[in-house]
């Protein structure tokens, strides 16, 4: 009863702000195209790839149509050709993703029928194939997601390929970065367990705040669930068991995100209604204990959906400060199976499931994806489905809260700032957000963050840990607007690890001496719009470096000590 009336009283204190209200405008904005026949669903891209401050849309397709490319232009959408090939195969993933850290859009396509493709885009902005000079094979892997991280934090993206094909021994497939535009595959030097498993998606995050990237690898049938540890030295360790993820479901989705606002990350999977190996016949909810371990919170949460499920996302739909929770199913509503999920957060780590914000969904859907169609500060819902048009839900809530855009451009960290935590403080309370590639079920959501802070005017402080180690830190920051923080622009410290003391001079004039605790295996020296000066081997404790050729300016020196640790220095030349 206690846990009843909590509810009520939370849902009636939401009603007073704004009724979340959702409608299907993809007559409206241009997109009314089918995507054919796909079996399981084909993937979708809602990110910006042409970098003009608007999220595009790209849908995978089936059997005898290309690849759909949807440029948006102020809130509305027109199809577009930008492949050499066309692509008129099952697609599955698609990845916009800057691989060569030249700052525009490579793309990464995946097909469970026809093998995956990379391509180039070039200066004059055209896309070019480069699948095998990269060092990917072009033979079918049956791949459906790809997840980008950076697994050394060297600034450079890998790429991890899960594969599905029941009957086969195929498996799932790690590809590092070698930093020059190629990849080579390590998944057993890296200790990855190479087995057969049906893997639809997995997904890199931090789970302990460490500062290296981990990954969860859903899977599907008898197949267990696994977490791997990164272990900061280039290897992983398996914990699946101690860490309390080791499921066994029909896992669809690996949808990541703090929907608790505590500081740590937490795992949302879809599922089937009707598991053979398990009595888990739902979605699963994952908290983050902070401790290394999950405590699956499902029905105590009331984020249960128990339907045929695929893609999910987290996301504030009002702006009230929390996520929210939409997941797309395969059913069309019939035979007692819904067809969609939609749950409100009301906080306490409890979610209410809503019928009434306009998703009415009654279609076989699969791939799900964030962003925000027409740059008013609402985050949009589009969806993939089989045999059908894909459904635009433009946000249409009308609220008085407000919100604060965020878009990371990395420098020592790779561009797309994937694997980078942002904070967000008022009066106290924080939200958190991390920057992910191909999470969500063959789904890639916009790269802009989106935080919605109620009716608060001013942020307390906007905070980014970027993988190499830098923290930007900016104070005082107006709500309703977009803002790109370049990695280094508001540098708040040089963080060291305590085992690591470093001197230097700031400012400087045509000498920098490092000193340091720990020997120094090499350095790469950055200007402020990231572009590599020089490399150089040290092997040695000291460092010191002629500047009198550079301009005046802004410069960062990131370090590489022989305890594979990595650290950033930011200094001023005058």
């Amino acid at each position: 009863m206690k846990h009843f009336i909590v509810i009520l009283l939370l849902s009636s204190l939401v009603s007073l702000n704004a009724q979340v209200s959702f409608a299907n405008q993809s007559n409206i904005v241009g997109i009314t195209q089918g995507t054919g026949v796909v079996s399981m669903g084909g993937g979708i891209s809602f990110v910006d790839y042409d970098g003009d401050g608007w999220d595009d849309i790209t849908l995978g397709t089936g059997d005898g149509q290309s690849i759909q490319f949807y440029k948006n232009y102020d809130g509305f959408f027109v199809q577009e050709s930008l492949l050499p090939i066309d692509l008129n195969f099952q697609n599955k993933a698609i990845n916009w993703v800057d691989f060569d850290n030249d700052g525009d859009k490579d793309l990464f396509v995946t097909s469970q029928t026809d093998g995956n493709r990379l391509f180039e885009r070039l200066s004059d902005n055209s896309l070019v194939d480069v699948t095998i000079s990269a060092g990917f094979v072009t033979e079918n892997m049956y791949t459906f997601g790809a997840s980008w991280g950076d697994i050394n934090n060297d600034g450079c993206l890998d790429v991890y390929l899960s594969n599905y094909k029941d009957g086969t021994t195929i498996t799932n497939y790690l590809y590092q970065s070698n930093c020059d535009g190629t990849f080579t595959e390590v998944t057993d030097m890296v200790g990855l367990t190479n087995e057969v498993a049906l893997t639809f998606c997995s997904g890199f995050f931090d789970f302990n705040n460490d500062g290296w990237q981990d990954l969860y690898i859903a899977n599907d049938k008898i197949y267990q669930n696994r977490l791997y540890k990164n272990n900061g030295d280039g290897t992983f360790a398996d914990i699946s068991e101690s860490s309390g993820t080791d499921f066994i479901i029909d896992a669809m989705s690996v949808t990541i995100d703090d929907f608790n606002s505590d500081g740590y990350l937490d795992i949302f999977m879809t599922n089937t209604p009707n598991n053979e190996a398990t009595t888990i016949g739902s979605t699963v909810l994952l908290k983050n204990n902070g401790d290394e371990t999950f405590t699956n919170i499902s029905e105590s949460s009331g984020a249960q959906l128990n339907s045929w499920s695929w893609g999910a996302s987290f996301f504030d739909s009002e702006n009230d400060g929390d996520l929210d929770l939409y997941v797309s199913c395969s059913y069309d509503g019939s035979g007692g199976f819904p067809s969609y999920g939609f749950y409100e957060n009301l906080g306490f780590e409890i979610f209410q499931n809503s019928e009434t914000a306009g998703f009415d969904n009654s279609i076989s859907s699969y791939s799900t994806a964030i962003g925000d169609t027409n740059n008013d500060g609402l985050v949009d819902v589009i969806v993939n489905n089989n045999n059908h048009a894909p459904l635009v839900w433009n946000n249409l809530t009308i609220t008085n809260n407000n919100y604060i855009k965020l878009k990371l451009v990395g420098t020592l960290s790779n561009r797309d700032a994937i694997g980078s935590k942002i904070e967000i403080s008022i009066n106290d309370n924080s939200q958190f957000r991390y920057i992910m590639c191909g999470e969500g079920y063959l789904s890639q959501n916009s790269l802009v963050q989106t935080f919605g802070v109620g009716e608060n005017i001013n942020i307390d402080y906007i905070k980014v840990t970027w993988l190499s180690g830098t923290e930007d830190i900016m104070y005082n920051v107006d709500s309703n607007q977009s803002i790109t923080l370049v990695e280094g622009s508001t540098l708040s410290v040089n963080n060291f690890e305590e085992n690591i003391t470093l001197k230097y001079q700031n400012p400087v004039n045509d000498f920098i001496e490092i000193e340091t605790s720990d020997i120094i295996e090499n350095y790469v020296l950055f200007n402020n719009l990231g572009k590599h000066i020089t490399k150089n081997p040290v092997l040695k404790k000291r460092l010191k470096l002629d500047l009198s050729y550079l301009p005046s300016g802004i410069y960062f020196c990131k370090l590489k000590f022989n305890s594979n640790q990595f650290r950033t220095l930011k200094f001023m030349i005058l």
